[in-house]
């Protein structure tokens, strides 16, 4: 992997990979046309929930003619219902563990009642563990078997595409953001401004994470830490390949 490292470097590293950013840096630009180009095929959806009951009200894609409004016009041409058939949530939508009551001390004797949530942000329940499902398991998937292409081909081969289109127009809108932020005038999360920090990073009280060796590019010459609280320690390094900088 080119590049391979991750918070300790030598200075030789870090000039391979500055010098390379400062070259990719001139691309921004074409990257966010690319991109803006790219989520108009794909489509934007937009997914929204009941804040009530949490069951989904809507899921469009923006673009009648975009990939995503697409799969979901043939997801309904089939019979398919989005709204009812599957969730969709975009990744400004996470399901999480709701919180819970504070604990409360029921009366003298300790027991306590709260402290505890298995209702999810979508409304569903932690199930727990489900012992019994076989009983009526094995007829379902009798009933299920002789329609699986039927259901294979009418539903979940869309809703694969579907989620698939989704998830990649999320990656889209993210990346373009980010690179958005980048290109900003006054920006100081440019390249140079990431740079810039970076290098602040390095010449922090006690920082023992980069090497000065700016002809190590391959990180060879990194070795363990030397404690800075033994006495003497500067004068041992070159017997133990220490490193205190």
């Amino acid at each position: 992997m080119a590049f391979n490292f991750y918070g300790t470097f030598t200075i030789g590293q870090w000039e391979e990979l500055r010098q390379f950013a400062l070259i990719q840096a001139t691309d921004i630009g074409a990257r966010v046309a690319w991109l803006n180009r790219e989520i108009a095929t794909v489509g934007t959806f937009n997914t929204i929930y009941d804040p009530n009951t949490f069951l989904p009200v809507s899921f469009t894609a923006a673009g009648p003619t975009s990939h995503g409004a697409k799969l979901l016009q043939a997801y309904r041409a089939l019979g398919g219902f989005p709204e009812q058939d599957f969730l969709l949530r975009t990744s400004d939508q996470p399901v999480y563990l709701t919180q819970g009551p504070a604990v409360n001390m029921k009366d003298a004797s300790g027991v306590a009642q709260g402290g505890f949530s298995d209702v999810f942000t979508n409304g569903r329940r932690y199930r727990g563990n489900q012992r019994f499902d076989r009983d009526l398991g094995y007829p379902m998937e009798k009933f299920k078997k002789w329609q699986l292409e039927a259901i294979k081909q009418k539903r979940e081969h869309l809703e694969y595409k579907i989620k698939r289109a989704l998830d990649y127009s999320d990656q889209l809108q993210i990346e373009n953001v980010f690179l958005q932020a980048m290109i900003a005038p006054a920006s100081t999360t440019d390249v140079n401004g990431q740079i810039a920090n970076l290098i602040a990073l390095f010449h922090r009280p006690g920082a023992m994470n980069i090497i000065d060796d700016v002809l190590d590019i391959f990180g060879f010459g990194i070795g363990r830490p030397g404690d800075t609280a033994v006495p003497n320690e500067i004068q041992t390094i070159p017997a133990t390949d220490s490193r205190l900088f």
